[in-house]
């Protein structure tokens, strides 16, 4: 494996044997080769961990790390942890990417050196591998005030909570292409779509961080990082109501209680937050 690579591409893996190969196929035949790709099976119980091992010895740019299962962020320390290139990208298992995303994105940084993020749009994909519709290009810059306004949806913004944005606060700025480079499989039973459980406890351990480093660095951004908490709480108290979790589980059920509770105090001010109808409904069923 080629030392200090120009960006080291992080994969988490668990129970994804039908997708994996669509995958890493999109990342091994990329235009730009100077790259490591970071395999982490996470305690996968299927094939998986196989599959990545078999990858490794077709292609000496791929290693593998075997751990026991974490969860999603765990997975992705641990590929940090062993990354050795200048610029880290993450791609969720059961997602692909287009042959060029690399080319792309780092083509933006060259001729932006002010930013340190390059972002892309991204295809939701619902079947199999298709084509794109690209639109005419258009690109946008964003100071660091610009991504946390961003980040926070201070405006009203879409969600964009992609790991990519948990280092909004430790750059200056990002570019972004309209183009969709990134292809989104809505998987039900992918890694970040099952149902609740102890591994989304990781999402609010983060959403504390987020708030506590955005009160001491960017202490102007501190009333949206907590506004952003409440809704993370939302978001996560919906995740049990609509997937379920384990009610044998007495940590998990304390932790929905807990989540009920703040959700409820926090009621009036999450309904003044610019959301869907649908959301707002399913927010009055959960405080009831």
């Amino acid at each position: 494996m080629k030392e200090n690579p120009k960006i080291s591409v992080i994969v988490p893996v668990y129970k994804v044997e039908k997708y994996l190969d669509r995958c890493v196929e999109s990342i091994v035949n990329q235009t730009f080769g100077d790259f490591e790709l970071i395999l982490v099976d996470d305690g996968s119980p299927d094939n998986c961990p196989a599959m990545c091992d078999a990858w490794a010895q077709k292609d000496d740019r791929i290693r593998v790390i075997h751990k026991k299962n974490g969860g999603l962020s765990s997975a992705r320390n641990a590929g940090m942890a062993k990354m050795t290139g200048k610029y880290v990208c993450f791609i969720d298992s059961d997602d692909w990417v287009e042959t060029n995303t690399f080319e792309v994105l780092l083509e933006l940084l060259k001729k932006y050196p002010q930013v340190q993020i390059a972002a892309c749009n991204a295809q939701i994909e619902r079947g199999t591998q298709g084509n794109v519709q690209q639109e005419e290009e258009e690109i946008w810059l964003y100071d660091q005030n610009k991504m946390l306004d961003f980040f926070f949806r201070i405006h009203g913004e879409a969600s964009n909570t992609a790991v990519w944005n948990k280092i909004y606060t430790r750059a200056t700025g990002m570019v972004e292409t309209n183009q969709k480079l990134y292809h989104y499989f809505m998987n039900d039973t992918g890694i970040t779509r099952s149902k609740f459980s102890r591994k989304d406890l990781d999402y609010l351990v983060v959403w504390n961080r987020i708030v506590e480093r955005t009160q001491k660095e960017h202490p102007e951004y501190s009333e949206y990082a907590i506004a952003s908490r409440k809704r993370a709480n939302f978001k996560l108290l919906s995740k049990t109501m609509i997937r379920g979790s384990n009610k044998n589980d007495k940590e998990l059920c304390a932790v929905h209680a807990q989540l009920k509770k703040k959700v409820r105090k926090d009621f009036f001010d999450l309904m003044k937050i610019k959301m869907p109808l649908s959301r707002k409904i399913l927010l009055l069923i959960e405080v009831l």
